[in-house]
């Protein structure tokens, strides 16, 4: 990693982040980069909040390092996203950290992450049955943010605050066995080691590091394999499916990140939609979670979500362009007195004629070019094998309110160019 000239330091006041923040101080002197600090109250703790904050503030003070505050309502935040506080204070810290580093030009997000957070990660993340993955504990580095005290453990930590006179707060909330986290760190991992081994800490860190080895390696082949498999959101069941076991559930847990975001979906859930794939049966659909499911469509696997980007009409006028959000391209409409093969599509139309580009309405119906009777749009996608959750994004021409062009598809048996008219190119 190239040395950083500016570095943000996640400051809550405990002994771990004012450790932190007193190393990278020291640091900076020798290596001239500049720490700032960003301090987050989470109006969830009134008064103890509020001393956490003014002893974080004066402890920059103290040190030079311009800190940054924000006063956030995490309960409320919780309840409108439908998640623990837990984790929607870890979301409302990291959205802040990142604002800054934007406005502010910082390059790095240092958090106080030590030896035994990442000891209770990874045995959470066993009971929680995360795969892999999660038994790799927390990364040294994701991104832009770096974790220098991961191989430090809680007790050195205390004796270097203790040898240093470097004072700090206790959130007496991080001592109340509530959460799963404290119950972790204040009950299980003391009888483990109590009972069965007492450097248990240091075993699993260590083991963490050897799964980490195989965890890039098989990370690559996914990729290789998702490559291969997957092509706008859809996966070909038959490659999909023989695919190695490992490399396939992953293939699969790709596809869901991609539409839930960072949504925890259980192995389970995961496991019924490599069955639904194995069935290969068309039009079946599973739910998996806040909306998104997942349907075979045409021998292939569609992870989507239901939020349909909605109908949409827009006016097109000769001799502009016109961006169409909801299907992704840019139409261009312009005066055309000579046919060019392949480059557009020409109709020749009525002088002041009414150019519409919209989606499809219920009882749309057309006349195919090159054949006799009227088709519905509707037959016509099934036939073409539009996907279902595409349908609302194809593009319609319409002139005079009469179907001239299923923009990507077929035209319709109409406006015929002849020698004079219109060009309509799109660009993607």
């Amino acid at each position: 990693m190239l040395p950083m000239r500016s570095v943000l330091v996640g400051l809550s006041g405990g002994a771990d982040s004012a450790v932190l923040l007193n190393v990278l101080c020291k640091l900076s002197e020798k290596h001239g980069f500049i720490v700032y600090a960003a301090h987050v109250n989470h109006g969830l703790r009134g008064e103890a909040a509020d001393a956490d904050e003014r002893f974080s503030t004066e402890l920059c003070k103290q040190k030079g390092v311009e800190c940054f505050v924000l006063h956030a309502d995490v309960r409320a935040e919780a309840e409108r996203l439908g998640m623990s506080e837990e984790l929607a204070g870890r979301r409302v810290r990291y959205d802040f950290f990142e604002r800054l580093l934007s406005e502010h030009g910082i390059e790095r997000i240092a958090t106080a992450h030590h030896k035994n957070d990442n000891a209770e990660t990874i045995l959470m993340n066993f009971m929680r049955g995360t795969g892999l993955k999660g038994l790799c504990g927390i990364p040294y580095i994701r991104g832009n943010v770096i974790r220098p005290l991961l191989d430090v453990s809680r007790a050195e930590i205390e004796a270097y605050c203790k040898e240093n006179g470097i004072e700090f707060v206790t959130d007496q909330t991080n001592l109340e066995t509530v959460y799963t986290r404290n119950k972790t760190r204040h009950i299980l991992i003391p009888e483990i080691e109590r009972q069965f081994n007492p450097s248990f800490t240091d075993t699993i860190t260590n083991n963490a590091r050897l799964l980490s080895v195989e965890e890039d390696y098989i990370e690559a082949e996914t990729q290789r394999a998702y490559s291969e498999c997957v092509t706008d959101g859809a996966a070909d069941v038959e490659k999909l499916c023989k695919l190695h076991p490992a490399i396939v559930l992953r293939v699969l847990r790709r596809m869901t990140d991609a539409v839930c975001g960072s949504a925890d979906i259980p192995a389970a859930v995961i496991e019924s939609v490599l069955e639904l794939a194995r069935r290969n049966r068309a039009g079946a659909r599973i739910d998996i979670a806040r909306g998104a499911y997942a349907v075979i469509e045409y021998g292939k696997l569609v992870i989507d979500n239901d939020e349909s980007p909605g109908g949409f009409l827009y006016e097109l006028k000769v001799g502009q362009s016109l961006y169409i959000p909801e299907a992704g391209y840019t139409v261009r409409a312009e005066y055309a007195d000579e046919y060019k093969r392949g480059d557009g599509e020409y109709f020749t139309v009525p002088e002041g004629a009414s150019l519409v580009i919209r989606s499809r309405k219920s009882g749309d119906r057309f006349t195919p070019w090159g054949m006799d009777g009227t088709k519905s749009v509707k037959n016509y996608m099934v036939d073409r094998k539009i996907p279902r959750r595409k349908r609302d994004s194809v593009g319609i021409l319409t002139i005079n309110g009469d179907i001239a062009w299923i923009i990507g598809y077929r035209r319709a048996d109409g406006y015929k160019f002849n020698k004079k008219g219109i060009k309509i190119s799109v660009l993607y």
